[in-house]
């Protein structure tokens, strides 16, 4: 059975899986997670491509109907070159969709981008952000700590919502605010937790732009898998992971998230 491939820095990947996981119940899915690399966003657009390039080859091992690049920073900034070099179906991460819908649902016209801290300095980047301004009052917010606190799974542990709590009372103070777009995919792990502490707010998530994609795709090309293979049918297991068992952190995390998942 051809898998769908997934791939970034770290853990922002898995929001990416739970949400393909539920979409697309029969798919079988190979997971990478290239935490030796992490954060993509500190790396330069050369050092991006050869990094992400990598990543793809090792994918299309696997023979995978397609590859998502799971994180926001590449999939910007080189995507679209390695398309031209890999004859794998690539899809990315992007912010234009999210960033489109909160400005078009906003009342006030306040919105606020949570991203690596990377994001928002890159100047590469800033035209994306451009072409929204003149619609929207656009606040691009520093949101490393709580990146950092996916990426570490602090955001698992007892006590966690009042840690986030306390971080976002000081990102988010402008009171006119009433959209964020989720700028990292590890930020999505926390939309509920989010959600919950801002519930007037919308929050954007592009990672559920990207699945839509990805379905779409899958059935209008007749690509769905119709039934699972043999192997994952009998021990319910649709996760395969790249290197887990060298990883503790990796492997104890997709635990407590309730993720079945085999090692390869």
């Amino acid at each position: 059975m051809q898998p769908i491939c997934v791939f970034d820095s770290g853990l922002g990947s898995i929001s990416v899986i739970k949400v393909l996981m539920h979409e697309l119940p029969k798919e079988h899915i190979v997971y990478f997670a290239d935490r030796r690399n992490y954060p993509y966003g500190l790396k330069s657009r050369e050092e991006l491509r050869d990094i992400v390039g990598r990543g793809i080859r090792r994918l299309e091992g696997y023979d995978p109907k397609c590859i998502i690049v799971a994180s926001i920073t590449p999939s910007m900034l080189v995507l679209n070159d390695l398309r031209l070099v890999s004859s794998t179906l690539l899809f990315g991460v992007y912010l234009h969709y999210s960033l489109a819908r909160a400005v078009e649902l906003s009342s006030s016209k306040g919105i606020a981008v949570l991203a690596s801290r990377a994001v928002v300095r890159s100047v590469d980047l800033h035209d994306t952000f451009k072409a929204y301004m003149s619609r929207a009052s656009i606040t691009l917010v520093d949101a490393t700590e709580l990146i950092d606190m996916v990426e570490s799974s602090r955001f698992l542990q007892d006590g966690a919502e009042h840690a986030i709590a306390d971080v976002c009372r000081r990102l988010l103070k402008d009171a006119s605010i009433d959209s964020i777009v989720l700028g990292s995919t590890h930020l999505a792990l926390m939309e509920d937790v989010l959600q919950s502490l801002y519930p007037n707010i919308k929050i954007m998530n592009p990672v559920m732009d990207t699945v839509a994609r990805v379905k779409t795709y899958l059935e209008e090309h007749g690509m769905l898998s119709r039934e699972m293979g043999k192997e994952e049918e009998e021990e319910e297991v649709r996760l395969s992971v790249l290197d887990v068992d060298k990883d503790e952190h990796l492997s104890s995390t997709l635990k407590r998230l309730g993720l079945r998942f085999r090692p390869i």
